[in-house]
């Protein structure tokens, strides 16, 4: 097998082609001579966080070695004490000492395959959007070996051209970038000076060429699972599979048969009274998979494709639950065009028909700029509702530190006899004027009709908003305290399609690093009188009088043994009631294997407001608390056990009812109840991992929720009301197996 060389330079933009090797090299972490040849070890790398850009010597070296089939990387770390160990689950970011390496493979300032491995040999893989951050939820096959020296220690990985869709020619042209943290000066380096903060990041990868065998590949994921229920006293076995296939480079469809996901990992708890959704991230391996043609999204974290949606529950009918029967997906990307389809359809319900979904993506790159068109298309057959959502959007690169994002949405919604229509506009920007300078903006319109919901997602529409952030960061500080400094400013202007006076915002803050790497953080936000139409769901807006939000963090280095932090935010909201919301956590590292963490919350307000119903809102003395508990037990390389416990109580005195009038006013009606509530959620968790995409999860847990509309109990038998009121009690097994 013919190997090919590649000799990278630091020279920005160059492209480099491969000279030819036979040698095979065995993944170990040895960087065996014999077998990398005479292949060049590049020492030069640069400080980009904090971004100094100042080149150093030796803080790591690496080698690169291509083959039609793949990637090789020798990569070496130099260390200077006693590396932290922390235990955690694979395909999780690390906080200690780690390698992440950055592939753009369609060179087109896009997009980037990640792969990351720590000196434990731990790892993650994932993909980075340039509007968007890193996404963990990519998982596919590669390999990798570390080895641990007195001095350094060292990884091997090979990453091959098969677990990654990319357009296809006969020299293929990437980027290539890597980084590694290293935690004895708490300190990012790479091989370019850049990092992803900036807007010109993916135009400074260095460049490669190499030729890449077009053949196909082919991955079969079926799983089994049962499920106890023990509240409900019944099993349920469930068998299904994922098919993924790449018949050439530049295609991929995936496939999935009843799929019962199962949950393997619980999502957060969360107590939610505002009237804004909860966003929840997507885990499931297929919709997690070759999704980012789709990940479209705006201000107001508008996504125009939400996956979490399909299978479950209906945003726009309350009483809709099922599950997801099948679902396809096939993407197809030639020279500067990418197409994609995403169909699904859910189970029936005692209701009717389930519902199914469609959404269709074209893109066309030209340079780092891109121009995006979706429709998404949603079947509600127990509402008889109807929903087409069609969006455009536009990235351009204004130049190398300066990037545009233009976006309309247009949503069709036919529901019985109620048919309407709405669109909404984005325009958002940034400017890297130089190293230490940033500013951002963004200005949008969402009509008060626009839908998106049925398969997107949007906090909140019926909005006229701009807003606007600057960023001052500095590193070159002459100061035997502080190591860096960053200040930051922030506005927001916002009405609605009614024209009403909404609070405008004004805040600034300011993160100081000290040398021994404490972090402490001090931000103000001011909010200025005027309507919350949010607060009564659409009825009559309340008028509230102006307010402050002030804001405190100190954060530790992270020690051989753990770390901890605490934050505090005061102020006034309500009815000029004040407020504090304190936190704190503490992770402990007790051996190489035990790894424990906690965290304990308190928020009270003397002015809480919380819809009743119509135009009537209660205000309450109001107290909630919360505790999360996590422990991590690695059991040996391939076992693993984590244990999740998590609370929350509440306790609400009623103060008064008001009646919102037409002007916003509130006038006082008589008491409402008072009221407590309590919810917590328990998990054991083992794994057990046969290979990197095949294993077996055993998990018991448990939840419950608890209501007190007289609030006569204290804080401590809340949570043990809790505990007892069990609507969520299940034992399950579940085995997934990688062909």
């Amino acid at each position: 097998m013919k190997h090919l060389l590649f000799i990278p330079l630091i020279l920005l933009g160059a492209i480099f082609t491969c000279n030819v090797y036979a040698t095979k090299i065995t993944i170990d972490g040895i960087l065996s001579s014999s077998e990398w040849g005479d292949t060049l070890e590049n020492n030069v790398n640069y400080q980009v966080e904090p971004q100094t850009f100042n080149p150093q010597k030796d803080n790591f070296t690496y080698r690169i070695l291509t083959t039609e089939q793949g990637i090789y990387l020798g990569l070496t770390a130099n260390i200077k004490r006693r590396l932290r160990i922390r235990t955690q689950e694979n395909d999780k970011t690390f906080s200690n000492d780690h390698f992440q390496v950055m592939l753009d493979m369609n060179n087109n300032s896009s997009e980037s395959y990640v792969f990351g491995v720590n000196h434990q040999g731990n790892y993650f893989d994932g993909k980075y959007d340039v509007n968007s951050e890193l996404n963990i939820d990519w998982n596919n096959q590669w390999q990798y070996e570390t080895k641990l020296n007195i001095d350094n220690w060292v990884a091997e990985i090979f990453i091959p051209w098969s677990s990654m869709a990319f357009s296809i020619e006969t020299q293929n042209i990437f980027g290539l970038y890597i980084s590694r943290f290293d935690e004895f000066t708490n300190a990012t380096y790479a091989s370019t000076p850049t990092n992803e903060n900036m807007n010109n990041f993916f135009q400074q990868f260095s460049k490669f060429s190499t030729s890449v065998v077009n053949e196909s590949s082919f991955n079969f994921f079926p799983y089994i699972s049962t499920n106890r229920d023990i509240v409900e006293n019944n099993n349920k076995v469930s068998i299904g599979a994922d098919f993924f296939w790449q018949p050439t480079k530049n295609q991929r469809l995936s496939a999935t048969i009843n799929p019962d996901f199962g949950q393997v990992e619980s999502d957060e708890l969360i107590v939610n009274f505002s009237a804004i959704e909860s966003f929840f991230s997507e885990k499931r391996p297929f919709f997690s998979d070759n999704q980012s043609l789709f990940d479209v999204t705006g201000p107001e974290s508008l996504t125009v494709v939400h996956t979490p949606r399909i299978g479950g529950d209906s945003y726009y009918d309350d009483s809709y639950n099922s599950d997801l029967n099948s679902a396809l997906k096939y993407t197809y990307n030639h020279s500067n065009y990418d197409v994609g389809i995403l169909s699904a359809f859910e189970d029936s319900t005692n209701d009717g028909a389930g519902r199914d979904f469609l959404s269709l993506r074209a893109q066309r790159s030209f340079g780092a700029n891109k121009l995006g068109v979706s429709v998404n298309h949603v079947n509600t057959p127990t509402i008889d509702r109807k929903a087409i959502v069609l969006s455009s959007d536009l990235h351009y690169k204004l130049s190398e530190s300066s990037e545009l994002n233009v976006g309309i949405i247009q949503s069709r919604i036919d529901e019985s006899l109620n048919n309407t229509n709405d669109v909404g506009l984005w325009v958002t920007g940034s400017s890297d004027i130089d190293d230490q300078h940033s500013h951002e903006f963004s200005l949008f319109t969402y009509g008060e009709d626009l839908q998106l919901n049925d398969i997107g997602y949007v906090k909140r529409v019926n909005r006229k908003q701009f807003e606007y952030e600057y960023e001052y960061q500095t590193s070159n500080i002459n100061s035997t305290y502080i190591r860096d400094i960053t200040i930051g400013f922030e506005t927001e202007l916002k009405t609605n399609f009614q024209n009403e006076k909404l609070p405008h915002l004004i805040g600034t803050g300011i993160e100081i690093v000290t040398h021994n790497e404490f972090e402490y953080q001090v931000s103000l936000e001011l909010l200025s009188s005027g309507f919350d139409d949010l607060v009564t769901r659409g009825n009559n807006s309340l008028w509230l009088p102006s307010s402050y939000n002030l804001e405190l963090g100190i954060s530790s280095p992270e020690y051989l043994w753990g770390q901890y932090s605490t934050e505090l935010s005061l102020g006034t909201e309500g009815w000029k009631g004040n407020f504090y919301n304190i936190s704190g956590s503490i992770e402990q590292q007790f051996n190489d294997r035990f790894h424990v963490s906690l965290s304990v919350s308190q928020y009270n307000s003397d002015s809480w407001i919380e819809w009743d119903e119509g135009n009537s809102i209660d205000e309450f003395n109001f107290t909630e608390q919360g505790v999360e508990l996590n422990i991590d037990y690695k059991i040996s390389d391939n076992q693993e056990l984590r244990i999740k416990l998590e609370a929350i109580i509440g306790k609400a005195q009623n103060l008064s009812n008001y009646l919102i009038a037409n002007n916003g006013i509130a006038t006082p009606q008589e008491k409402s109840d008072d009221f407590a509530f309590s919810e917590n959620a328990f998990q054991l968790r083992y794994k057990y991992s046969l290979s990197k995409l095949t294993a077996f999860y055993l998990s018991y847990g448990f939840g419950g929720e608890y209501e007190d509309e007289v609030a006569k109990f204290g804080k401590r038998n809340l949570y043990k009301y809790a505990i007892k009121e069990k609507a969520a009690h299940n034992l399950f097994a579940k085995l997934r197996i990688s062909f």
